[in-house]
């Protein structure tokens, strides 16, 4: 198995240090470091040949079309290194991951499951109040502006005036002829080089697909999962059919806890991470995780 970690990260070098150096030593790691954070203590500290950190970076705002396009960065770089050795999946992680599998068991399960597309999709038609923030326009999310700011403040106001008014966006739209229904997943996902091409197509040649997504909530999470669902990847991926149950169940290879926002993860929440059947955690931070992710790497040694 050749592996690509698709990697997002912002903060925490030596967090991400940690988790490259724990993964497969024959993969290839596409780092993007969000464009408002400092990369010099990134790349200073990880000195890795394995590691391309992006150069035309992003700022990447939460929920918003940034996220997509930072990781068309990333999927565009992928693809240029398995032009040149072929990589049987990219794998989309964030910096504060860790793998809960010992490398062995990462590279078995995936050659196990090979032609499988790790990526949910499910239908946001009929999810009732499950589906209100993606009936919300979210005029201006693709700007940079920061949270709290008059701007900010303004985009906030215009989305919820705006829905008050009885203004909805549509969870079905067009582009060239094709209907869609949009789908939610998550973008920690694995998906082979062929849906990321896939995916890379319709961002540089279909404006309008990408168009719908940019007033929309949290594309990240819908962009791909869409364009999965109405491709011939669909019977491949992971389909969840009926009503929306949680977070959780978005995420089929990484733990996450959302109980109160995005749970970090410590050393008493080991027997629950290990007993889970995934293969990544999220999250861990540098010195708040830090027992706990030796306890995992224990673990990692014999599972």
């Amino acid at each position: 198995m050749k592996l690509a970690f698709l990697i997002s990260a912002h903060n925490d070098p030596t967090q991400l240090k940690r988790l490259i150096a724990s993964l497969p030593t024959n993969a290839v790691f596409i780092v993007h470091i969000d464009a408002k954070a400092d990369i010099k203590p990134f790349t200073s500290l990880i000195a890795d040949a394995r590691v391309c950190f992006i150069e035309d970076r992003t700022d990447v705002m939460w929920g918003s079309i940034g996220v997509v396009e930072a990781q068309m960065k990333m999927i565009r770089k992928a693809l240029e290194f398995h032009r040149q050795e072929p990589i049987d999946y990219f794998v989309s992680l964030s910096g504060l991951d860790y793998p809960l599998r010992s490398n062995e068991y990462l590279e078995s399960f995936f050659k196990e499951h090979q032609g499988r597309e790790w990526i949910v999709t499910l239908c946001m038609e009929g999810q009732g109040e499950a589906a209100r923030l993606y009936r919300e326009h979210r005029y201006f999310n693709y700007k940079s502006w920061k949270y709290g700011t008059l701007k900010s403040k303004f985009r906030v106001t215009l989305r919820k005036t705006s829905y008050a008014l009885g203004i909805r966006k549509k969870l079905r739209f067009r582009d060239g002829g094709r209907e869609y229904v949009l789908h939610k997943g998550s973008m920690w996902w694995a998906i082979s080089p062929e849906l990321a091409r896939l995916a890379l197509s319709y961002w540089d040649e279909h404006p309008q697909y990408v168009r719908y997504f940019y007033d929309g909530f949290a594309p990240d999470e819908t962009f791909i999962p869409t364009l999965t669902a109405h491709s011939p990847f669909a019977e491949k991926a992971v389909r969840i059919e009926g009503r929306f149950n949680g977070l959780e169940s978005l995420t089929p290879l990484t733990c996450i806890d959302y109980t109160n926002g995005s749970k970090v993860f410590t050393e008493v929440d080991y027997d629950q991470l290990i007993g889970s059947d995934k293969l990544f955690c999220r999250k861990v931070v540098t010195g708040k995780s830090d027992r706990l992710m030796d306890m995992i790497d224990q673990h990692r040694v014999t599972h």
